[in-house]
């Protein structure tokens, strides 16, 4: 019985090492995707700021939309105060 118990608890931990391996994996294919999201932003970032220097921007307008776009997702009247953060850098 006690061998038996054994066995059982053995053959647990090999279960779960295999799906710590599958997490493991499950983790480095997400950031990779991460790390390809973050690289397209980035050059979308240098295109906007190259075209805000020749470009008359209505910053309030912009500030405006992301309210509009963002107060349901943010639960607050003033939208993603983190996009707004990241027009202000644009505009520098």
């Amino acid at each position: 019985m006690f061998f038996d118990q054994i066995k059982e608890i053995d053959g647990n931990l090999k279960d779960l090492r295999d799906h710590l391996k599958n997490i493991g994996s499950a983790v480095d294919v997400h950031f990779d995707q991460l790390d390809d999201i973050a690289a397209h932003i980035i050059a979308l970032e240098a295109v906007m700021v190259q075209v805000m220097r020749n470009i008359d921007v209505d910053m309030d307008a912009a500030k405006e939309w992301i309210r509009e776009n963002t107060s349901e997702s943010t639960g607050t009247d003033e939208g993603s105060m983190k996009a707004q953060a990241v027009l202000e850098d644009f505009a520098k």
